[in-house]
């Protein structure tokens, strides 16, 4: 039979690892909505060139767009992202 002690160093053991899930569950959240933003900002960006590039057909503008320019500028933005908020991706 355990005594009351020994139950007390089990509550302790179980709230501390209910304290660290806690926490990790909140460093996961955030994560989501770090990359959900990220997400968010290439579809965005990726969107607005489309709709640059068929207006520019549409209207004639004879606007050219340098597709590898725009790619190491996301390449710039993620490792901005990266750099902030210490992801690995």
């Amino acid at each position: 039979m355990e005594s009351n002690e020994e139950f007390e160093e089990k509550i302790d053991a179980l709230e501390e690892e209910i304290i660290e899930l806690k926490y990790q569950l909140k460093q996961s959240r955030d994560k989501e909505i770090i990359y959900k933003e990220i997400l968010s900002d290439v579809d965005h960006s990726i969107k607005t060139l489309f709709k640059r590039e068929a207006e520019n057909e549409r209207f004639g503008l004879g606007e050219t767009f340098d597709f590898r320019e725009n790619m190491l500028n996301l390449k710039s933005a993620l490792d901005e992202f990266k750099r902030i908020y210490k992801l690995r991706f």
